[in-house]
């Protein structure tokens, strides 16, 4: 594993969720879009992506097999009633249920999922 990698925004391209992925959303939700700052592959790295929630997005309940970061670069994410602006962080851990929307603003952050990219996925 490298001891210092350098992930540059600019360099990633904006994805956008896969139709399965759509099939989770409410009708009429708006959608979302990612950028994968580390690749797969690189073992022992951290999953991180950049994301932006569009206004009025709800993310359905869901959990990840692995710890997660999320940070707040903009807008206002709600868990439940708790609400997440500039610089606010939320940890979940591994396989906990939870959900995030946004309303008027939407919403970007950076993820940081504590799993091995070069793990095959599950």
């Amino acid at each position: 594993m490298p001891k210092i990698v350098l992930m540059r925004d600019a360099e990633s391209e904006w994805e956008q969720v896969d139709g399965d992925w759509k099939a989770k959303y409410a009708k009429g939700d708006a959608s979302l879009r990612f950028k994968r700052l580390m690749r797969h592959g690189m073992a022992g790295m951290p999953n991180v992506q950049r994301t932006e929630y569009m206004p009025h997005h709800h993310e359905p309940p869901h959990s990840h097999p692995e710890d997660e970061v999320i940070f707040v670069l903009s807008g206002t994410l709600f868990h439940g009633r708790d609400r997440l602006g500039f610089g606010d962080a939320i940890y979940v851990a591994r396989d906990t249920t939870y959900s995030l929307r946004t309303e008027e603003e939407g919403a970007s952050f950076v993820r940081v999922g504590f799993g091995d990219l070069s793990a095959p996925a599950a």
